[in-house]
Order: structure tokens, then C-alpha cells, then sequence
């Protein structure tokens, strides 16, 4: 089909930030940080058991805590799972401050626009920035989720595309999600409830 010929439903313009750097790298994380922070708190939990048990034993046997090894391993465990606690909420921003460094660097800005126009058969999308744009058909979208402020669109070669959930002309939220049901009806949809 000829770029002439192509009609357009919709449009979406979205402008990079921080805030939403973040949002999407806790939406496209592999690891879930609710289960960082369940298995943080098993181990922890385990910790503290095990610790009152050497009290128990030492106070039993009447030698004094620190007389061997244990206490410090426990000290060690502690720390390990407050380090991995403090990593995992200071991953997302320190994910947004990369995104900002990387976009600096190549484009001069730490903001860029990207500009989506949704035919029949494709997206195509423009980076301002670059003046580079992509084609992509929808049969290559294998996931579809959203952020509090973003749609998140995942090709089957994993690379992810933001879109402002407030950038739509031409329709709003609920008439994208509805379209691209329609349209991407072998992708996975991971969409928010009804706000």
C-alpha cells in the first residue's frame, strides 16, 4: 500500500521523561519487585529464626553469642538483604537517570518526541530527535500493557515502544485499546482495570 494511500485513524505523541522512564521499567522488569521483596522477606524471616535459636542455645549452654561465627553470618545475611531491598527501589530512577544520560548523549536532549501514526495494517513512528521512523505491522507486536501514563507495545524481537496515554488525537484510551484488540488479536494484553 502506497504512503499516500494509507489512511490514518489516530495519531500519538509522546515525549520521554523521567517519571515515565521509571514506569516503564517497572512494567517491562523480569522479576516482579513483589517477588524480590517476598523472597527478601522469607530469607529475612529465616534469619531472625535462626538467630533466636543461637540465643536460645547459647543462653542454654551458657557461652556468650558472639563466641563463634554465627551472629556474624546472620549480620551478613542482614545486610545482603537490605543491600538487594535499597537496589531494587533505587532501580527504576537509576534506569530513568541512564535513559537521560544515553539521550544527552546521542540527541543533545534528555527529552525526545516520538510521533505515532495508527493505519490498517501498521504503525509508523517517528523520532524527532533522529528523524529515523519505523514500520511495524501489527502482526509483529507479541505484548501489550500500560503504565499509569504510558501503553507499552513489545515486538517478537523484544523491543519495547512507549506511548503517552494523554498523546492520542483522534481517539483516547479506551478507543486504543479497543482498536488494537481488534487489531493484534494474537498479542498478549496485560491492560490496566477501568480507572
Amino acid at each position: 500500500m502506497e504512503e499516500a494511500e494509507r489512511t490514518i485513524h489516530f495519531t500519538n505523541s509522546y515525549v520521554t521523561d523521567a517519571k515515565t522512564d521509571r514506569q516503564m521499567f517497572r512494567r517491562i522488569r523480569r522479576v516482579p519487585r513483589l517477588i524480590v521483596f517476598l523472597i527478601s522477606g522469607a530469607v529475612l524471616g529465616y534469619l531472625v529464626y535462626w538467630l533466636i535459636r543461637l540465643i536460645r542455645e547459647s543462653a542454654a549452654q551458657g557461652k556468650p553469642l558472639f563466641s563463634d561465627s554465627s551472629p556474624w553470618i546472620f549480620i551478613l545475611g542482614i545486610v545482603l538483604i537490605a543491600l538487594m531491598a535499597v537496589r531494587e527501589l533505587l532501580a527504576p530512577g537509576t534506569f530513568a537517570n541512564r535513559q537521560a544520560k544515553r539521550l544527552q548523549e546521542s540527541y543533545g536532549s534528555e527529552h525526545i518526541t516520538i510521533d505515532a501514526a495508527f493505519s490498517d495494517d501498521a504503525i509508523d513512528f517517528q523520532n524527532h530527535a533522529s528523524n529515523a521512523g519505523m514500520h511495524l505491522p501489527y502482526a509483529s507486536l507479541n505484548l501489550l500493557t500500560e503504565t499509569k501514563d504510558l501503553f507499552l507495545i513489545r515486538t517478537q524481537q523484544r523491543q519495547i515502544i512507549a506511548l503517552a496515554k494523554n498523546g492520542f488525537s483522534g481517539t483516547d484510551a479506551a478507543g486504543f485499546r479497543a482498536f488494537m484488540d481488534e487489531k493484534c488479536p494474537n498479542a498478549k494484553r496485560k491492560w490496566r482495570k477501568a480507572e
